[in-house]
């Protein structure tokens, strides 16, 4: 006899439905986790030096607005890669 175990955690009936048997949306996921995790490291960068956007730009040569995307988890190009470079900075 096959049972089905039944759950009431909306997290675990997502990602069943959308995620498990889905790797290119699993994928997706993963950055999207590593572009907030980016995104967390800057805003604490930020805040431990007393940087504003403009600021931490200016002194890594980059436009305000690829931080801002970094910031927001938006930015379209490898926010792991632009992070190191940032910490290198």
């Amino acid at each position: 006899m096959n049972h089905k175990k039944i759950t009431s955690d909306g997290l675990k009936i997502l990602y069943q439905r959308y995620y498990k048997n889905n790797p290119q949306r699993q994928l997706e996921l993963e950055k999207a986790r590593l572009d907030d995790r980016v995104a967390k490291e800057i805003v604490k960068l930020k805040e431990i030096n007393n940087l504003s956007t403009k600021d931490l730009a200016n002194l890594l040569d980059l436009e305000e607005s690829t931080i801002e995307s970094l910031e927001n988890a938006e930015y379209e190009g490898d926010s792991f890669l632009m992070l190191n470079i940032i910490a290198r900075g």
